[in-house]
């Protein structure tokens, strides 16, 4: 599946198109070894000279750009998913061995040091899972439509929120399993994981910067005021 410019070159996303186009002549695959490990799909695609059918065409002519941009509110659910799944994974681990291991002639949970990073890491996860679930309960009540509609904005700071919930239950499960932590077999093995698969979460969807703004956005044209935003800075120019 892949957008194609089947309009004019100066059409703009009104001439992208969405194609399924099947392996065949002059199409070459090559997997790409990424950081979240070799189960990652990731994969450099050539086309020279393929002929596509047009009953290979997905949805209507010039639609392309658009099915991408809703496509974009699943993918970013997903990574939320993902991102709280790997967290309560780390958790598990770093919990259970913070129960067993001793420093100091005590447990690690025993000390209120570790017990304050378990706080704040739960704290951060359980609003993570209440905010998705808010938002999936949003979208069982709502058209595709309305959903796409009202919930793009908060769908992008949800993933945000996804990213850097991800990135600090990752470094502080990291730390309580001390070397252990950094190890890719035994006990720290899903926390050195996780870890490493933080940037699988943070990269694909949208960057920070962009998806912080485009909440906003979203925000401003739900309420009527992005024009008026948009002439107000115009006007301080």
């Amino acid at each position: 599946m892949t957008t194609v410019r089947t309009g004019a070159p100066d059409s703009g996303a009104a001439g992208i198109s969405m194609l399924l186009i099947p392996r065949t002549q002059g199409l070459r695959t090559r997997k790409l070894d990424v950081i979240a490990g070799p189960l990652a799909a990731t994969t450099y695609v050539t086309f020279e000279d393929v002929k596509v059918p047009v009953a290979y065409l997905v949805g209507d002519e010039g639609q392309g750009f658009k099915q991408t941009m809703v496509n974009f509110n699943h993918e970013r659910l997903w990574i939320a998913f993902q991102a709280l799944r790997g967290c309560r994974v780390a958790l598990h681990d770093a919990f259970a061995w913070a129960l067993k291991r001793e420093a100091f002639g005590q447990t690690l949970v025993a000390q209120p040091v570790v017990r304050h990073k378990f706080g704040n890491m739960g704290r951060k996860v359980e609003s993570l899972q209440a905010w998705t679930e808010q938002l999936i309960f949003e979208l069982e009540h709502l058209s595709d439509a309305e959903g796409a509609r009202l919930l793009g904005g908060a769908t992008a700071l949800l993933k945000v929120q996804s990213g850097l919930v991800a990135k600090y239950v990752a470094e502080e499960c990291m730390k309580i399993m001390g070397g252990l932590g950094l190890t890719k077999t035994g006990q720290g093995a899903r926390v050195e994981s996780f870890y490493r698969a933080v940037p699988s979460f943070v990269v694909p969807g949208g960057s920070e910067d962009v998806l912080i703004d485009l909440g906003v956005r979203e925000a401003l044209k739900l309420h009527g005021l992005a024009d008026k935003a948009s002439k107000s800075g115009k006007a301080r120019l």
